[in-house]
């Protein structure tokens, strides 16, 4: 049957064909990926991406309507270097037809030419052999076709063959694709979406699209590649944005010294703002000046890429972002962080991630209300346990203590889900019943148990029977975070700041925190912290310590030095607490945390 318009239903279904292809070989796209850094991940994001377009787009009779409604999800749901690329080529689909209910052949190859060069311009440095190239070609091709056929399935199909061709050619144009002997990633996406749209074309059948099927890759090799190759900037950060109060120019040129692979999809109204980065934090800080920030990321391609190349273990180890422990150690045992969310003066950031300790406080004191914390949204956090379900056997997930948030919760709820689906794996979700330092140090059991050797069962029990033995004790400086958090009334906040109290604060065996004792200076803080430890020395025997601190390293370093002679042990760690910890125990304040000999 000859087809000579598009209209809203059509684009519908012949997208939900193409996504549907991309999604079925979602894992073989994460093997080939190796352009711009080799992290594995491209299947993945893709697959996000569109299952957010297939989700939210409306089905509609007018074009308008349902391009529209797809290239908002493209920018609400886009992650990664090719989900980016995707949204901005959808989006510039939108731009470049007005008020059409359909349109023939030659505006569509119209419209696909206008869509190349809106994607071009998103990046800032478009490299070809990409999944760019793959699209040029493409779009030059239906330029050359339109003179011959006004039918949408002949000219789709012949097209289809250039893109193809353009794909191989991907194998010999970067230097790292040809070393592995493999195409783009991206532009084999790109090549499986438009395989996916001519396939509806000449079939037709719309109960398909709900099966999902795998169709084979041609010319994929199966040795490990991308093992070897640098990752220099270490997150995939992206940032979804609106009401940008300057020009795109401009915020490429503000940003563009944080990193590199910078894409920025969309228009001032809403975008999607994607860089390679060391430096999180500081991009959102130099964004949140001068637009409103809706969503946010900031994927570990370092972490990613020793995951899917040289994993260390067969058993995942996932924790909060409120668990205080070395970066180093992190990366060392290959632990997975989930981050609490951070609101502040309106925007949600990411803890640890797109803001950190640095100058936290700084912008407590200068927030017009005090920042609030919030568990993972369900959704992040069964997107986390899928990955780590796609690269490990089982996940041991350690949390801050339930008492004390509804991180816990969250996460047996997201475990539930993925169960509901008959998902064949092992997972157990520890309370930790502690935070900050304890919490890392019971992270750091678990991650040593493996190194063991210990089996998943072995290592739960183990981390189960040692729960009870962990204690922390914070000292803390200064009432006035605990008001402005809601965690002391501003009476006796008032009045605990005329007396110049000096409290401990830890955390009962059922997770609950409490206040454990009161001093007037800090150097009667510093002596009952000495006979605690004392105490627990003379108890059971001190196995392992860390002292954490809220922006007071000097008197933090005093703490450890003192307490390392003490306990005749040196301290596992000395790190600035989380900003979620921060909140709460405020500038100045200094902890240790402490395991106790089982």
């Amino acid at each position: 049957m000859k087809i000579t318009y598009l209209d809203g239903k059509r684009l519908y279904y012949a997208f939900l064909s193409g996504a549907k292809e991309v999604i079925a070989n979602k894992k073989e796209l994460n093997r080939i990926n190796l352009f711009p850094v080799a992290d594995g991940d491209t299947g993945s994001n893709l697959t996000r991406t569109l299952s957010v377009v297939k989700n939210e787009a409306i089905k509609d009779n007018s074009l308008t309507i349902t391009l529209n409604s797809m290239g908002e999800a493209a920018l609400k749901g886009a992650i990664g270097n090719s989900g980016i690329i995707f949204a901005q080529f959808i989006n510039g689909l939108k731009n470049s037809i007005e008020l059409e209910d359909s349109i023939n052949v030659n505006k569509f190859v119209q419209a696909v030419d206008y869509a190349v060069n809106y994607t071009y311009q998103g990046i800032s440095n478009p490299v070809e052999g990409t999944i760019l190239t793959v699209m040029k070609d493409w779009a030059e091709s239906l330029k050359f076709l339109q003179t011959k056929s006004t039918d949408f399935a002949e000219v789709m199909e012949e097209s289809l063959e250039t893109a193809a061709a353009s794909l191989k050619k991907t194998k010999t144009q970067l230097k790292v694709l040809k070393e592995a002997d493999v195409v783009d990633s991206g532009a084999q996406a790109f090549v499986l979406f438009l395989e996916g749209i001519v396939d509806f074309i000449k079939r037709g059948n719309l109960n398909d699209l709900s099966i999902e099927r795998t169709t084979q890759i041609d010319s994929i090799t199966e040795k490990e590649i991308g093992k070897e190759e640098k990752i220099e900037f270490r997150y995939c950060t992206e940032a979804y944005i609106s009401n940008l109060e300057v020009e795109i120019d401009e915020l490429r040129a503000d940003i563009d010294d944080l990193g590199d692979s910078l894409i920025a999809a969309g228009d001032k109204g809403k975008m999607r703002v994607h860089i390679h980065t060391n430096n999180p934090a500081e991009l959102f800080n130099r964004l949140n000046k001068y637009s409103d920030i809706l969503d946010q990321k900031a994927d570990d391609m370092k972490l990613q890429q020793a995951v899917k190349y040289n994993r260390k273990h067969k058993i995942a180890i996932l924790t909060d972002s409120i668990a205080d422990l070395p970066s180093k150690y992190r990366d060392q045992h290959q632990i997975h962080l989930l981050p609490l969310n951070i609101l502040v003066d309106g925007t949600n950031y990411l803890d640890k991630l797109t803001i950190d300790s640095k100058n936290f406080f700084d912008i407590i004191d200068e927030a017009e209300e005090y920042p609030s914390s919030a568990q993972p949204a369900i959704k992040k956090v069964e997107d986390k346990l899928n990955y780590l379900v796609e690269h490990y056997e089982s996940i041991i997930v350690i949390t801050v203590s339930s008492k004390m948030s509804g991180t816990y919760d969250s996460i047996i709820k997201a475990v539930e889900n993925l169960s509901s689906e008959n998902r064949d794996f092992k997972i157990e979700v520890i309370d930790s019943k502690t935070n900050s330092g304890a919490e890392g140090l019971f992270v750091m059991e678990a991650a040593e148990q493996l190194e063991l050797g210990k089996s998943f069962a072995e290592t739960v029990e183990y981390l189960k029977s040692i729960r009870e033995n962990i204690y922390i004790y914070v000292s803390v400086s200064d009432f006035k975070y605990m008001v402005r958090g809601g965690r002391v009334s501003p009476l006796k906040g008032k009045m605990a700041g005329f007396l110049n109290l000096k409290p401990i604060i830890s955390i009962d065996r059922e997770g609950n925190g409490v206040a454990f004792s009161t001093a007037f200076s800090k150097k009667g803080n510093y002596k009952k912290m000495v006979s605690i430890l004392e105490k627990h020395k003379r108890n059971k025997g001190i196995k392992r310590f860390a002292v954490v601190h809220g922006d007071d390293l000097k008197r933090a370093k005093r703490y450890k030095n003192s307490f390392s002679e003490l306990l005749n042990i040196e301290a596992d760690f000395l790190e600035s607490i989380s900003p979620i910890v921060a909140m709460n125990a405020g500038r100045g304040s200094t902890a240790v945390a402490l395991i106790e000999e089982n």
